[in-house]
């Protein structure tokens, strides 16, 4: 089979317009309405009928093409779908219904939650034409609070990687510098949220694929407790590892999805009960009384100059604020860099999820080169090796979960380096493995946010990580340290 570039071929419509191919992008309606910049912005203006969710999303929708030459932030384009959406909310909004924050608010998903009658790539050419027939729960759950897709992001195909790299549908670039990457998996949805298309959208993490395009794109997103929201209906990388995790302008848009995609789901196997906290309130609460810990030997090594600059200015925010930064050890730091177990996990249970797909395929070369480089390690592996890493995997991570007993927060860059040229050697994607892969590998929530800037204006973050279900703690210090930067 040819392999061909998807590039500038953005698939607009679902099932009904049989996703067909369309140059021009001439489906989506020209807007000029508002264009408020959060959530809560746009949801003043839909209550005081201002604007209207119709006109929001053909606004979201207009921008969505006329960046995709510039950005490729999307596979596809849900025109006809969105709008009857926002539709029907303007309607149960002019009738009294409200659902909440999210009402009649345009989102972008990222392409490896099924949708109902719409393309589902996962970002591969072997999905090229797969329509699902069900959505995943976390598509379902924002719909039911009210939020319009407008549609699917691009991504690393598979979700394997975090360059932000597509050899069939084309690279992602990065809304400030388009020849420096979005980061991935979830870039697409990163671009799209850092471009101001949309003020929020849903992305996936295992090692980082929200943390990262957060970070370059320099937007907010959070890597929630694994089993916190179901998953579904999204098509697996490494399950046990695996998480759904929004992506936002800010920190209080982040949280008002976040809030939207919780729920235990019997259908998940690991889903988990955690109530319905109030992420929201909890952004209000400052940082007062917080102890925050300083990995030693971690937190400020192995940095680029500007991203040490950047995080050592938050140190003193966080003190004036009334945290308390100290100093924490983590005695087997070097096997939690090792990576070893980790990827032992990951590429054993992707290649479980992809024998179907990958192994009856006669010419492998239609599958990306980060797809066929985790097939061909995993055929190192045996189920022995597997089950020994599961094993060994909390053990291993006892001593960094220890440490949150004596402090409520760590706090971390989330890259060592500004988002890298989408030409640049893959070691300069691979380095920032290390700020994200330990606390996915230890089952600890973390959250990106916007710090500062390097160079040539390029976003900095910091990543604050919690405890378990610690979440509404990371919104705390997220949105303390946001609202000090805006300043900066």
């Amino acid at each position: 089979m040819k392999r061909v570039s998807r590039r500038t071929a953005l698939k607009v419509g679902g099932a009904a317009a049989g996703a067909v191919a369309v140059t021009g992008l001439s489906m989506i309606p020209a807007a000029a309405p508002p264009r408020p910049h959060t959530i809560a912005e746009a949801g003043a203006l839909l209550r005081a009928g201002r604007v209207t969710s119709v006109e929001l999303t053909r606004a979201a929708l207009g921008e969505a093409a006329r960046l995709q030459a510039r950005l490729n932030a999307f596979i596809t384009l849900t025109a006809a779908q969105a709008l009857d959406a926002a539709a029907r909310l303007d309607a149960e909004l002019a009738h009294g219904a409200d659902r909440g924050p999210l009402h009649g608010i345009p989102i972008a998903c990222k392409d490896l939650y099924s949708t109902a009658g719409v393309l589902t790539s996962v970002g591969s050419h072997v999905f090229a034409d797969r329509v699902p027939t069900e959505d995943a729960a976390v598509i379902t759950r924002l719909a039911e609070a009210g939020a319009v897709s407008i549609g699917k992001t691009n991504l690393n195909e598979f979700a394997a990687g975090i360059d932000g790299k597509n050899s069939y549908y084309g690279d992602i670039h990065n809304p400030l510098r388009p020849e420096r990457s979005a980061g991935g998996s979830s870039g697409g949805t990163g671009a799209a949220v850092g471009a101001g298309i949309v003020a929020a959208g849903v992305g996936s993490d295992t090692g980082g694929s929200v943390r990262v395009p957060a970070a370059w794109n320099g937007v907010v997103g959070i890597r929630p407790t694994h089993g916190l929201v179901s998953l579904y209906g999204a098509f697996p990388r490494a399950p046990r590892f695996d998480v759904a995790g929004p992506l936002g302008r800010t920190v209080r848009d982040t949280a008002v999805m976040l809030g939207a995609m919780v729920g235990q789901d019997p259908r998940d196997p690991y889903s988990r009960p955690a109530g319905k906290p109030d992420y929201l309130a909890a952004c209000d609460l400052g940082i007062a009384g917080l102890r925050i810990g300083l990995i030693e030997g971690f937190s400020l090594t192995g940095l680029d100059p500007d991203v040490e600059t950047a995080v050592r200015r938050t140190l003193p925010v966080l003190d004036r604020l009334g945290a308390r930064v100290t100093t924490v050890r983590i005695e087997n730091l070097p096997t939690m860099l090792d990576f070893a177990a980790a990827f032992t996990i990951l590429r054993w249970e992707f290649a479980q999820a992809m024998r179907d797909i990958y192994d009856p395929a006669p010419d492998k070369s239609i599958f990306g080169p980060a797809v066929r480089a985790d097939m061909e390690a995993a055929t190192k592996l045996t189920q022995a090796d597997y089950d020994a890493a599961v094993a060994r995997r909390f053990s291993d991570a006892a001593p960094m979960r220890a440490t949150l007993a004596d402090v409520d927060l760590l706090l971390t860059p989330t890259m060592p380096t500004v988002a890298p040229r989408l030409d640049t050697h893959s070691d300069e994607f691979t380095r920032g493995r290390r700020y994200t892969i330990p606390f996915t590998y230890a089952d600890l929530p973390s959250i990106s946010v916007p710090c500062g800037h390097g160079a040539q204006g390029l976003p900095i973050a910091v990543q604050f990580v919690g405890p378990e279900f610690g979440e509404a703690l990371l919104f705390r210090a997220a949105a303390a340290i946001e609202r000090e930067t805006r300043k900066w």
